[in-house]
């Protein structure tokens, strides 16, 4: 009869330690739940959203040109005799560069006078003879066909004076070609011959190269797909253009479109567009490479917010908000041309919001967030507020 008594009692000493240990661990689940630490901010760098006038452009690349380029040759031959300037100098239209020798060219040039006095000297007989017997004739003291001779006589006189006179004007343009001058302003290259050297007319080297470059064009490519844009954008009026060099890619120069080209090339699928641009200061330079923006329109009070907010994802680009509450907030954008270091927003940004630019790696929406900015000025000011108290 005892046993049954000692199984009752372990029974319910079993119960009363399961009951133990479930209330132990409901108390240690509640604790744990109160005592859990709460998600650190993760440190972002932050812009602002803002709005300013933004141009809509096409980019691309294009070389300088001068808008007159050239190459100086001896239009007689003839030995040169003088250089008359510095190469890589500016000269000014009519200027004297190089001098062949004239002395052969001007003997023609006095051969030529003599033969028109002479042939002026039988012209004024000429005429007094006809003049004469054409009084004879007309009182019928001479034939017909004497009058005809001195008719003729003279009227052959007449034709001689021309010829000579022609061969006058060919032997001073001939001795003018010796001292051959600048035909345009601009810059001189680098010489290509020496005194003594004997040049052949229109078949010899070039003498020099000037160039204007006061002013330069701009050739560039543009996609045919845009076509249709820009010349949109010309029937409204004249188009600007800026352009940069490499070796000076912070400094822009503004230009005007002057050509449309008149026809696509079709094997690259692109057309030329020309430009303009004033070089007063002479800082670009004949056959630069340079980049190239067609300047189309001008979007005003445009939302713009730095260019590195913007990621791409698999629905598209997105920018991450900071709301008030310091939480990220992930925006679908739609983007538009970049600006410098921003880029425009024309949806999913409002101005005066601000956008994560840095630490968008690992970052999900409804996170807390830390702007940098003001974590290392809380830093700074601790630091301060301890050395202060050591004090």
């Amino acid at each position: 009869m005892d046993k049954p008594k000692k199984s009752n009692k372990l029974t319910k000493l079993i119960i009363i330690g399961c009951a133990l240990v479930g209330a132990f661990f409901i108390f240690k689940g509640c604790f744990a739940k109160k005592l859990a630490p709460q998600a650190f901010p993760r440190p972002v760098d932050v812009g602002v959203a803002f709005t300013k006038d933004a141009p809509v452009y096409l980019e691309s690349f294009g070389n300088l040109y001068s808008l007159n380029d050239v190459n100086i040759k001896a239009q007689v031959t003839g030995q040169i005799k003088e250089i008359n300037f510095t190469e890589g100098t500016d000269v000014k239209t009519g200027d004297l560069l190089i001098t062949i020798d004239p002395s052969s060219y001007q003997a023609q040039l006095d051969k030529a006078r003599a033969a028109l006095n002479q042939a002026l000297a039988d012209l004024k007989l000429k005429k007094v003879t006809f003049e004469r017997n054409k009084v004879l004739f007309e009182k019928q003291l001479i034939s017909k066909q004497d009058y005809d001779s001195y008719s003729a006589d003279f009227s052959g006189s007449e034709a001689q004076v021309r010829m000579d006179k022609a061969g006058l004007d060919i032997a001073q343009i001939n001795l003018d070609y010796c001292f051959i001058r600048s035909p345009v302003d601009g810059l001189t290259g680098k010489r290509q011959v020496d005194i003594g050297n004997v040049i052949i007319a229109n078949d010899g080297p070039t003498l020099v190269n000037i160039k204007t470059i006061d002013e330069l064009n701009i050739d560039f490519m543009v996609t045919e797909v845009d076509l249709g844009r820009v010349r949109e954008a010309m029937s409204k009026g004249t188009l600007k253009v800026e352009i940069a060099s490499n070796d000076a890619p912070d400094k822009v120069y503004t230009g005007e479109l002057l050509l449309l080209d008149n026809a696509v090339d079709n094997t690259t699928g692109s057309f030329l567009l020309r430009a303009i641009v004033s070089n007063k200061n002479r800082e670009l330079w004949a056959g630069q490479f340079v980049t190239v923006r067609l300047i189309l329109s001008i979007d005003k009070n445009a939302v713009q917010v730095p260019y590195e907010a913007v990621q791409l994802g698999q629905s598209g680009p997105y920018v991450f908000v900071v709301t008030a509450d310091n939480k990220a907030d992930l925006r679908l954008v739609k983007s538009g041309s970049r600006q410098e270091g921003n880029i425009v927003i024309y949806q999913g940004i409002q101005s005066g919001e601000k956008v994560v630019t840095a630490g968008q790696l690992g970052l999900s929406p409804g996170a807390l967030v830390i702007d940098t900015a003001q974590m290392k000025a809380m830093e700074a000011a601790q630091a301060a507020a301890q050395k202060k108290k050591k004090k």
